[in-house]
């Protein structure tokens, strides 16, 4: 019996021992995995936990504009949009653009300001980058422009103003520098004089001009876009003080060439020049970018013997102060039988001013000598003729006393001032 008992006790101890040891190796294994584990943990890349504020530094990173090397001297430019950078402004005038040439960078985001300054409405094109503004007096429009390397045209589609000469060229070119806004300025154009120098500073004296003011005088007065008269004659090597008022309500240019007189003419103001010259013929014109194209010319005769400025033509307004503004007649007093001219010119008709007898059958002949379609019209007497470049209609007027408004209906044309006035009496 005390066999059988110690055999059992001698079973539990193995038993016991047995279950430490496997307890042990389970504890071993268990600690062997974990180091392996561990071990291939610090294999693997880890990727930390970004913080709010890494986080956002990421994001602005990410948008910031990718800079690339300046054309010029390595400057950064960027390839993000510019437009609030890089503006230029164009001026839309009657019948003009200022600046006419314009030059922007390429591939670049460029706001044009197009601002109108004229009394009648524009439009700013460019067709080959499918642009068309429409601009109202008074109003300024914007249109950002990004276009390759090239010359582009931009005119005024209303229609007569781009024939009136309301034209310019846009250069974009590789690594240009867009001129600050308003800074451009027309090319062959000429700076406007200080305002408040004294009249007849603005131009160089010409042959033989005496400083004091002359004895003999000439009114030429600038408007939109004409000047009256357009032919004056003066006499030979005498000192003629030459008044030149601007009744427009664009700024306009007196210039001679030939005599080296160059004249800015701001609107409403009236300047001076005193004009001493040999016999001959000079022309004058106006240098604002579109004005001589659209006819802003004139003829000054200077002859020997004349003692008095005369009127150079039959129908032209007598060049002396108190006859410069009287009524223009076509022809002189007319007969009631007698045809009469209104000439239709870009942007103006000539002459602004008509009588006719009244209660007579009048014919007026009306040539268009423009490079635009104009019309004549007078609505109080219903009369509304159309007349294409380089055509001559004629209409039957016969009406009572009274003063009469005629005008060109061709949109825009009126506004500019291609209006006149026809007196009854």
């Amino acid at each position: 019996m005390d066999a059988e008992v110690q055999l059992n006790r001698n079973r539990v101890r193995r038993t016991g021992a047995m279950m430490a040891m496997a307890s042990f190796a389970l504890v071993m294994l268990a600690s062997c995995a974990a180091g392996g584990a561990e071990e291939a943990r610090e294999d693997v890349t880890r990727v930390p936990t970004m913080s709010d504020a890494a986080a956002q530094a990421t994001r602005e990173a990410a948008n910031a504009p990718v800079t690339t090397p300046g054309a010029a001297g390595g400057t950064p430019t960027t390839n993000a949009p510019t437009a609030a950078a890089v503006t230029v402004d164009v001026v839309a005038e009657d019948i003009f653009f200022e600046p006419k040439e314009l030059t922007i960078p390429a591939n670049t985001d460029v706001t044009v300001n197009v601002r109108n300054e004229g009394a009648a409405p524009h439009n700013f094109s460019i067709d080959a980058l499918g642009v068309s503004v429409d601009v109202a007096p008074g109003a300024t429009k914007q249109v950002v422009i990004n276009a390759p390397a090239g010359e582009y045209e931009f005119y005024c589609n209303v229609p007569g103003h781009k024939e009136a000469g309301m034209v310019g060229t846009l250069t974009v070119s590789e690594g240009a520098a867009a001129a600050p806004a308003g800074a451009a300025t027309p090319a062959g154009a000429q700076a406007v004089p200080p305002q408040g120098a004294p009249a007849g500073q603005e131009a160089a004296a010409t042959p033989g001009a005496a400083a004091a003011v002359a004895s003999q005088t000439v009114d030429i007065v600038a408007n939109d876009i004409y000047f009256e008269p357009k032919e004056v004659t003066i006499p030979a090597n005498t000192d003629v003080t030459v008044i030149l008022p601007n009744d427009g309500a664009a700024a306009h240019n007196f210039s001679i060439d030939e005599l080296g007189i160059d004249i800015d003419l701001p609107v409403g103001e009236t300047q001076k020049t005193v004009i001493n010259a040999p016999a001959g013929k000079y022309q004058y014109y106006c240098n604002v970018p579109g004005h001589k194209e659209a006819g802003m010319v004139g003829t000054l005769i200077v002859t020997e013997g004349a003692t008095t400025a005369a009127p150079a033509a039959a129908g032209a307004a007598a060049a002396t102060p108190s006859a410069a503004r009287a009524t223009t007649t076509a022809g002189g007093a007319q007969a009631s039988t007698k045809p009469v001219e209104v000439t239709a010119q870009d942007i103006f008709f000539e002459p602004k001013e008509l009588s006719i007898p009244a209660n007579t059958d009048v014919t007026v002949s009306l040539p268009n000598k423009g490079a635009a379609a104009h019309n004549f019209s007078i609505d109080a007497l219903g009369i509304s003729v159309d007349i294409a470049p380089g055509a001559t209609e004629e209409v039957v007027i016969n009406a009572p006393a009274g003063t009469y408004e005629y005008y060109c209906d061709v949109p825009g044309h009126k506004q500019a001032g291609m209006v006149g006035t026809l007196t009854v009496e």
